[in-house]
């Protein structure tokens, strides 16, 4: 048996009562001793009284003594009755009331725990009032185990209650029927009220409807089936559900209300969503059949079970059926492409047809295939060319690093690729634009010999190729982006550009090299020097291109020959200056009237006394007036003016797209060119002289 638990005794201490000693007048007991104080007799009455009196205040003293020991003692056990008594009194209740034993059992313990202790203090209570004291003991032990009874009462009633709910739970587990036949056998056993059996019977019928109706919710949202609910709420109206309240009720059948609209409700998202994938599918179908590409038949017939039964499913079977047409449309140049569509448009408007709608359709498909492929053909050229079934090199910048001459014959045979479409919309680009950034870091990367080596040997594979220029030089356009320098360099070295030893090709990336790199700091006035210099030539558009080359020449040779600048200010070297310019340039003429009063004219009635002139790249001006001697008595013969007048004329730089060679326009004050009697422009031609 666990120990018993004490209850609390209320931690009333015990009152101790004062004893009064009462006192006689002694005044009076003084007044008569006196009055007798002459006889002895008197005297010894007196002394008698003193003992008696004597006597009588010890006894009260003792009295008052052993009162005040049998108050100590009941303090003593009162110290105790609040404290471990209580202890044991409230751990017996707490037992009581669990069930764990019933009240007689609790007293008994309670008893038995009471008399133990008082044996052990027992001995400390002074004897005269231990039968006092014990009854006092045994009255409080009795008055705590009196609650008990009740304890028992209100656990074993609890005990039913927990009983039915646990039949309540179990009865719920069985089918309707049998749970019913369940509970109320269980429920009999139990002395419990009759209305509460009834009342649990009915909840557990009621809580068997709310399963059924639950049931019933669920199953029909889980097939979306409208009609089941729609079923159950005529149920519910016809008394159907006798065991549950009307609010409940009312609840259950908005509930179901709720479910109908929002099945509905996803019904119609799912068909939407549905027809939102399709398109989604269909567009991608489209786009995959416009590229022109046969199309995987698992792929194609997952889109065709994706699409059936929605609003895509037309429009796919048309793309299917026509993506053979498709395929053999995108595999034409962009110029046919144009043609063809520019036929169907004839056609279309020329001839009417019965199916305009589908002629429509394939126009339709076709300029969206054109339109694609052009776009590729701008952006990715390489993506045309495997899809014309030509191997595409990859160029990335490690190949670059650590093999620059197969990454050359990869670029080479990339740009062959490209032209051999003879599409005229190719822009051509032989490094594919995820191989780009890499290969421009690689190549940026490179020293100034490597750079150089490697245009050297880009140019040099090139040639023999009908347009190997183009193909080198959108390679160095690509590999400099915005910067030209890599572009100007490659031109440099093709046309080889060399003034007095000087190479122009190496002077740019050396150049290049020493101010970005290098900390090399290019002057200012670099520029307005230039600018004077260069001056009407700056009409000739290449005039940035210029200024980039002198100054990378500027920065290359001046920084060769120990001339450094410590700030931007700093005025430029005249020596380097002169020699960079005629290495940027080749050369500047300068043409002057051929009379000391004459001037040049121009369209505005001013007036200037000279005209500059670019020369073929390196000539000296004495060989470039030989030529134009020559010219100009031809031009004489033909035109019928005196060279004097042909002289007038200012000169204009062209290029024979023919022959590449280098010849001179003369154009007057408002840019016309010269015509001669037969109505052509004439020329001073450069014969032999190239660009």
């Amino acid at each position: 048996m666990p120990r018993i638990p004490m209850g609390n005794f209320g931690k009333a201490m015990p009152e101790v009562q004062r004893i009064a000693v009462p006192q006689n007048n002694l005044d009076q007991l003084g007044s008569a001793i006196g009055n007798l104080g002459s006889s002895v007799h008197g005297a010894a009455q007196e002394i008698d009284k003193q003992k008696q009196e004597a006597e009588l205040s010890a006894k009260r003293l003792e009295l008052y003594n052993n009162d005040l020991a049998k108050q100590e003692a009941k303090v003593k056990l009162d110290d105790i009755m609040t404290t471990e008594m209580s202890e044991q009194v409230t751990l017996v209740k707490n037992g009581v009331s669990n069930g764990d034993y019933n009240a007689k059992a609790g007293q008994e313990a309670l008893n038995k725990w009471s008399e133990d202790r008082y044996k052990q203090i027992e001995s400390e209570l002074p004897e005269f009032a231990r039968p006092d004291l014990n009854n006092y003991w045994r009255d409080n032990v009795n008055r705590q185990a009196s609650g008990l009874l009740p304890l028992q009462l209100r656990a074993d009633m609890q005990k039913g209650v927990v009983l039915a709910d646990r039949y309540g739970d179990i009865a719920s587990r069985y089918d309707r029927k049998q749970g019913r036949a369940y509970l109320e056998t269980n429920l009999a056993s139990l002395n419990l009220p009759a209305a509460d059996v009834q009342a649990r019977v009915n909840a557990f019928e009621s809580g068997q409807d709310i399963l059924e109706i639950e049931g019933a919710i669920s199953s029909a949202v889980e097939n979306k089936d409208t009609n089941s609910l729609r079923q159950l709420i005529t149920k519910m109206d016809n008394g159907g559900f006798g065991y549950t309240d009307g609010q409940t009720l009312q609840q259950k059948k908005n509930q179901v209300l709720s479910r109908i609209d929002a099945i509905d409700t996803q019904v119609r998202v799912e068909a939407n969503k549905r027809n939102s994938e399709a398109t989604k599918l269909l567009n991608d179908y489209k786009a995959n059949v416009l590229t022109g590409r046969a199309q995987d038949s698992e792929y194609e017939n997952n889109v065709s079970k994706a699409v059936a039964g929605t609003e895509s499913e037309t429009e796919f079977k048309f793309l299917q059926q026509q993506s053979v047409n498709f395929q053999r449309f995108a595999n034409m140049s962009t110029s046919e492409q144009q043609r063809l569509i520019n036929e169907q448009k004839a056609k279309m408007k020329n001839t009417p047809s019965a199916n305009a709608a589908d002629e429509e359709k394939i126009l339709s498909a076709y300029e969206d295939i054109h339109k694609s492929k052009l776009q590729t053909a701008k952006t990715n050229p390489n993506q045309v060319v495997r899809e014309a079934g030509l191997q595409v090199h990859s160029l990335g910048g490690n190949t670059l690093k650590s093999n620059p001459n197969a990454w050359i014959d990869g670029a080479v045979d990339n740009g062959i690729s490209q032209l051999s479409l003879k599409d005229a919309n190719i822009t051509l680009k032989p490094i594919s634009e995820e191989d780009l950034p890499e290969a421009k870091k690689a190549f940026d990367g490179m020293g100034v010999n490597e750079k150089l080596n490697f245009i050297s040997g880009l140019i040099s594979k090139s040639k023999g190729h009908p347009r190997g220029a183009r193909i080198w030089g959108s390679v160095l356009t690509q590999l400099g982006g915005a910067d030209k320098t890599y572009l100007l360099a490659g031109l440099a070295k093709g046309k080889n550009k060399v003034i007095n030893n000087e190479r122009l090709d190496e002077a740019i990336i050396n150049g290049q090299f020493i101010v970005k790199q290098g900390g090399f700091i290019l002057p200012t006035d670099l520029e307005s020097t230039f600018r004077s210099r260069y001056g009407n030539l700056r009409n000739y558009g290449t005039f940035d291109d210029d200024l980039k080359q002198f100054q990378y020449a500027y920065a290359s040779i001046a920084n060769r020959n120990g001339i450094n600048h410590a700030k931007k200010d700093d005025v430029s070297d005249t020596n380097t200056i002169n020699k960079a310019f005629e290495l940027a340039t080749g050369g500047v003429y300068v043409q002057e009237t051929d009379s000391w009063f004459s001037s040049f004219k121009n369209a505005e009635g001013g007036k200037f006394s000279s005209w500059k002139v670019p020369k073929p790249y390196g000539m000296s001006d004495e060989r470039f007036d030989a030529y134009l001697e020559v010219g100009y008595n031809s031009l004489s013969k033909k035109t019928g003016l005196s060279v004097s007048e042909l002289k007038g004329f200012r000169l204009k730089p062209r290029i024979d797209r023919a022959s590449d060679q280098i010849m001179y326009s003369l154009v007057n004050e408002r840019n016309q060119s010269l015509i001669g009697a037969n109505g052509k422009e004439q020329f001073i031609i450069f014969n032999g002289v190239t660009r």
